[in-house]
């Protein structure tokens, strides 16, 4: 049996658990995971079974297993799929990053793809708890009124 580079690391993962990692460190295992493409694999381990996300305001899903069901036929018909993860911004005293995404995939005939959206984060005992997306204008909103520049203040923007 040959080990693959991803085997190793799936296997390396089932030995370190969030709850073992810095907050620091488990973003940044997450920004790498979701860098290789490893997009459901990131949302197991970090995306806590309570845990919210938004789109540009609205619900998406409540509950890991809600959001993985949500992003499973997207991430099943992407193909090629080369993470960027840019402007990480790490707040560990208050547990929150925010993170710019602009992963490129192509799709089931093809056609090359660009996500550009705006990820915040507010982890709480190691786990992703509330999840805001936020892509076209409301996200140019957010990036206007200095969310890159001054992420310590989010909660004046997102709210």
């Amino acid at each position: 049996m040959r080990l693959t580079l991803r085997g190793l690391r799936r296997f390396l993962l089932q030995l370190v658990s969030p709850d073992m990692m810095t907050f620091n460190d488990a973003v940044e295992l997450q920004a790498a995971m979701l860098r290789a493409g490893q997009v459901l694999e990131a949302l197991d381990m970090f995306f806590a079974d309570y845990g919210v996300m938004y789109t540009n305001g609205a619900v998406f899903g409540e509950g890991l297993q809600a959001c993985r069901e949500k992003q499973e036929p997207f991430v099943a018909s992407a193909q090629n799929i080369k993470g960027e993860i840019t402007d990480l911004f790490v707040d560990a005293e208050n547990e929150f990053c925010i993170f710019r995404n602009t992963t490129s995939y192509d799709d089931e005939s093809g056609t090359t793809h660009r996500i550009d959206g705006l990820h915040v984060q507010m982890w709480a005992q190691g786990k992703i708890a509330t999840e805001w997306f936020y892509s076209g204008e409301p996200m140019r909103g957010m990036i206007a009124r200095g969310l890159l520049k001054d992420p310590a203040h989010i909660l004046e923007l997102i709210s």
